[in-house]
């Protein structure tokens, strides 16, 4: 290896542990900001409780179900008009 090439070797390692050493302190730096500050975990974590130490929130099971039982909440909240969710039938029923 020549001495020129030993140089940009060197040059390049130290560029790129420099650029991987600022990546991880930024990444610590945001991460602590939003523990630190209830609005940015809330605006990280919509679905999340930042009083009760990241607790599911009511809404995060709302997201879970299907959108025929949102449809009908919104319906039933609104007052527009009570839309029925269709039932599951059970395959016992019959007997």
């Amino acid at each position: 290896m020549t001495t020129r090439n030993f140089h940009l070797a060197t040059a390049f390692k130290t560029i790129a542990l420099a650029a991987a050493l600022s990546a991880v302190a930024a990444t610590a730096a945001s991460a602590q900001a939003a523990i630190s500050e209830p609005a940015a975990y809330q605006a990280l974590y919509p679905y999340r409780d930042v009083l009760n130490n990241g607790a599911p929130t009511p809404a995060a099971k709302l997201v879970l179900e299907p959108p025929e039982v949102l449809q009908r909440l919104q319906a039933q909240e609104s007052g527009i008009g009570i839309v029925q969710a269709p039932r599951r039938i059970s395959h016992r029923a019959g007997r």
